[in-house]
């Protein structure tokens, strides 16, 4: 009993966003409210061990600038791509940091920093931010889904995280829409259809065929500037083509929402991720329509829809806060 209250006397706890391009590091009190934030540059290309020592730096510099040692330190929660294994903190598989395969994220963090560690996929400690200090504060039964470069999903049931039998429960992207005939170059899942790398492909199409104007003017025929917010400016100048293929993604969204309803009956859908935080006015109403279209009307009726709140921070907060409830069982 005297060590647990001693490790409660700590005032401080770090949430970690890991992502394909970026490391978020944030220092957060006792109350989860935020004192500072670290954010480098991610360098897949260049391995485990400059990416590990990266990632303890960033983490070191956050309490080197706040007078702080690991000492003051609760817990420390990561949010991380992939499949991962939430006891031991094994990262199974992470797409889009092939090097961390099989890697023992949690025990290389605590042996380094000595500081309690849990490690959880990104996207399931996204929903728990939101579910607890966000769009989805004290929902039970919340399906949420994240649109950026690719589509994640997550679930909490009974008002815990849902993982599955195999830890990867929630992968919504990668559920088909429509049936895959022969060999198909593109798999016709929803990620496929709605993620911004199929956006920016068939926006690209438009561009081609002279359809986008005030697209082209802001980003010319670099494919690589048709982000979210070039998207979102093209649509307030009146580019009406693309302000329709947004809405045509919007309701394929629609679409596997109401597939999901009929299976899980959510009382609510937290609809999150880049795309969203640009193009929600346009993406969340088109997709709530199409969705109460089609589920079952005595399901979809009482079902909620509602942009994140977050941001960038729901996987920091998640993640911290994941942690911290762990190390009070």
């Amino acid at each position: 009993m005297a060590n647990k209250k001693k490790a409660l006397s700590k005032k401080y706890l770090i949430g970690i966003d890991i992502g394909g391009t970026k490391i978020l590091a944030g220092l957060l009190r006792s109350d989860f409210s935020i004192v500072a934030t670290e954010k480098v540059k991610v360098e897949p290309q260049r391995g485990l061990s400059v990416f590990i020592k990266m990632l303890n730096t960033t983490i070191q510099e956050l309490l080197l600038e706040n007078d702080l040692t690991s000492k003051n330190i609760f817990s420390m929660g990561v949010g991380c791509p992939g499949i991962i294994e939430p006891k031991s903190g094994v990262i199974q598989i992470s797409p889009n940091l092939a090097f961390l395969k099989k890697y023992h994220l949690k025990s290389a963090l605590q042996k380094s920093l000595r500081v309690p560690v849990a490690v959880e996929n990104d996207v399931n400690a996204g929903l728990y931010g939101e579910q607890q200090f966000g769009a989805a504060k004290n929902a039970k039964h919340v399906l949420g889904i994240f649109l950026g470069t690719g589509v994640g999903g997550a679930l909490i049931l009974n008002g815990e995280l849902y993982r599955g039998f195999t830890q990867a429960a929630g992968e919504i992207g990668h559920t088909f829409m429509k049936l895959p005939f022969g060999e198909e170059e593109i798999r016709p899942t929803l990620e496929n259809m709605t993620g911004r790398l199929a956006l920016a492909s068939d926006a690209g199409l438009l561009l081609l065929k002279q359809k986008s104007p005030h697209l082209y003017k802001d980003v010319g025929t670099d494919l690589k500037n048709l982000k979210s917010g070039a998207f979102m400016r093209a649509v307030k100048a009146g580019d009406l083509e693309i302000k329709k293929l947004i809405q045509a993604k919007a309701r394929v969204l629609g679409i596997s929402m109401a597939n999901a309803v009929n299976l899980l009956s959510p009382e609510l859908i937290v609809l999150g991720g880049g795309l969203v935080e640009a193009l929600g006015s346009l993406i969340v109403p088109e997709a709530e329509k199409t969705m109460r279209h089609y589920a079952m009307p005595d399901l979809v009726r009482p079902v909620k829809v509602c942009a994140a709140k977050l941001g960038d921070h729901a996987v920091m907060l998640g993640a911290a806060k994941l942690a911290f409830d762990l190390m009070k069982k």
